[in-house]
């Protein structure tokens, strides 16, 4: 995919963020749009519902719980989901009444995914371009999760230089893509004061917060489950100095300047800070915030005796290199 033009044509630089934007997400040449299948051991990047089914087991006992503190039956609403692989883990792991009367809901950008997740899904599956579509769908009460969404969101990426934040982005030079400083309006992050730091880059889901607020007036109660890679703002960049900015192809880790040459062909993606994940959900008056590592949250029911799901827990690795937040809305 060719970014050179827009770049030109939009005064030859754009924000790390808008790069992201056109090399996941354009229609054409999106890497979305052109290698959705490429998930899983054959695939550029693996989940963890291609591994086994520890998370789908955790996710339906923790929608049991969040049905019995509400007294009633949420639909389930599934954000980000891929090729389908989660949604029929979760089916697998519900009794066979559950599955007929309740609603499970998938909501993705990507006509593309739409398409494949409703071909997956079948009639048990509903599909959607936004959560607000859903949310109506579901009356506004609904058990909300994702795995692996923040991530794919669009990131800022800004650098300390000189006493100040400046903002990477990416500028056209001698036919070349190349990363280029310059001063822009900061957004809203704990990790500024954190981390000011001479050289330090640091990374912003600015977009995720955006769409975050777009439709949080629309539910009404429930429970949210987000799960992600990262950590709390103290401890995010620690030995990072270049920031988390990647790309991955085949398995293989791109750095910034390897994935400026493969716009369209590769995942690109930065660790999320869960702090301002938190400041998020506890910015919603009256909701109740729970953070927890992944660990923590499928431990209860993981058999360390299975290498799969032994490798979900392990720490260090995935039981504190991914993180979870749950956040419980009840009716007013």
């Amino acid at each position: 995919m060719n970014i050179a033009p827009y770049i030109l044509a939009n005064g030859n630089w754009i924000s790390m963020a808008q790069y992201m934007e056109l090399a996941l997400y354009d229609e054409i040449g999106g890497y979305y749009s052109k290698n959705i299948a490429n998930i899983g051991f054959r695939g550029d990047f693996s989940t963890s519902a291609t591994m086994c089914d520890l998370l789908a087991r955790r996710i339906v006992q923790q929608w049991r719980e969040a049905c019995k503190a509400h007294s009633r039956r949420l639909p389930i609403i599934e954000i980000g989901g891929g090729n389908g692989d989660m949604a029929m883990a979760i089916c697998r792991n519900m009794s066979w009444m559950e599955r007929i009367f309740s609603r499970y809901l998938m909501v993705d950008r990507s006509q593309a995914l739409r398409n494949l997740q409703g071909m997956v899904g079948g009639h048990s599956v509903s599909v959607f371009s936004t959560v607000e579509k859903a949310l109506k769908k579901a009356d506004g009460c609904a058990f909300i999760f994702s795995n692996e969404l923040p991530d794919a969101f669009p990131a800022r990426q800004f650098v300390h230089q000189g006493g100040e934040w400046l903002e990477l982005g990416v500028a056209v030079v001698n036919g070349q893509l190349v990363r280029q400083a310059d001063r822009r309006p900061l957004p809203a992050s704990s990790a500024f004061a954190r981390w000011a730091q001479e050289g330090q880059i640091i990374e912003v889901h600015e977009s995720y917060a955006e769409w975050f607020a777009e439709w949080q007036k629309m539910w009404k109660c429930g429970t949210m489950l987000t799960i992600d890679y990262g950590q709390l703002c103290d401890k995010l960049y620690y030995r990072r100095p270049q920031g988390s900015l990647r790309g991955y192809k085949a398995h293989t880790l791109l750095n910034v300047e390897e994935l400026l040459t493969m716009a369209g062909h590769c995942d690109i993606t930065a660790d999320v800070n869960f702090t301002d994940l938190i400041n998020l959900a506890q910015g919603c008056k009256g909701d109740v915030v729970q953070y927890m590592s992944q660990r923590e949250f499928l431990l209860p029911l993981a058999d360390t005796s299975v290498p799969e799901e032994a490798h979900l827990i392990a720490v260090p690795g995935a039981g504190n290199y991914f993180n979870v937040l749950l956040q419980h809305r009840f009716d007013a």
